[in-house]
């Protein structure tokens, strides 16, 4: 008896190509998305580069106003007077630099106290603030502390003559005893006079308001 073997030759090949199909499928999917990303990060620099020139061309536009405005400037600083110049100058010399005895107030301030109010007039400037009162403490001490630790801070009394206690008043609020006060330190009296010279006022005014103050 013969036995017999078929062989479908056909079903192989057609096997072999679906995995060559597939193959090539994987590579055009494959090269399709690196396109993609290669397209859209050309993009994405483009709109980057356009951005960048826009703020250089921003910047130069900046910077040449800038130079045009000097040279304006320069032009025109060449009819200021030498007594302009001086003006300009004691200005700048004499000025109170605020800011820094705000700062100064708010780092020396001791604990449980609160500024209410600060005031400049006349050549006085006015702290007003209020602390609890403990038990076993005096009514005044923290008023002095921070009195003592504005004198010891050069940043503070760099203007000022003298720091000086002005009133001070209890209250009760919530079954808490609360201590309002006031103190005042004065420009020193080259101080107070320019004061009042900056603000306009005549020969006699600024005489009288620095004999008023002490200078």
């Amino acid at each position: 008896m013969v036995k017999q073997f078929k062989i479908n030759l056909n079903r192989l090949e057609g096997y072999a190509q679906r995995l060559e199909r597939k193959r090539s499928l994987r590579e055009r999917i494959t090269l399709t998305v690196i396109t993609l990303l290669v397209l859209a990060t050309m993009g994405l620099t483009y709109r980057v580069d356009q951005r960048m020139r826009e703020i250089v061309d921003t910047k130069e536009d900046q910077f040449e106003h800038i130079v045009a405005r000097i040279d304006s400037l320069q032009k025109a600083g060449q009819n200021v007077s030498k007594q302009d110049v001086l003006a300009l100058a004691r200005l700048d010399a004499e000025r109170v630099l605020w800011t820094k005895k705000f700062a100064a107030i708010a780092d020396l301030l001791p604990e449980h106290m609160a500024i209410t109010k600060l005031q400049f007039d006349r050549g006085v400037f006015t702290i007003s603030a209020l602390t609890d009162i403990v038990a076993h403490e005096k009514e005044f001490d923290k008023v002095k502390l921070l009195m003592d630790r504005l004198r010891a801070t050069p940043r503070f009394m760099e203007d000022f003559r003298d720091i000086k206690f002005k009133s001070s008043e209890r209250d009760t609020e919530d079954g808490q005893e609360l201590l309002h006060f006031t103190i005042t330190c004065r420009l020193g009296s080259a101080g107070t006079v320019r004061a009042s010279q900056a603000v306009g006022g005549s020969n006699d005014r600024s005489d009288r308001l620095s004999r008023q103050l002490g200078g």
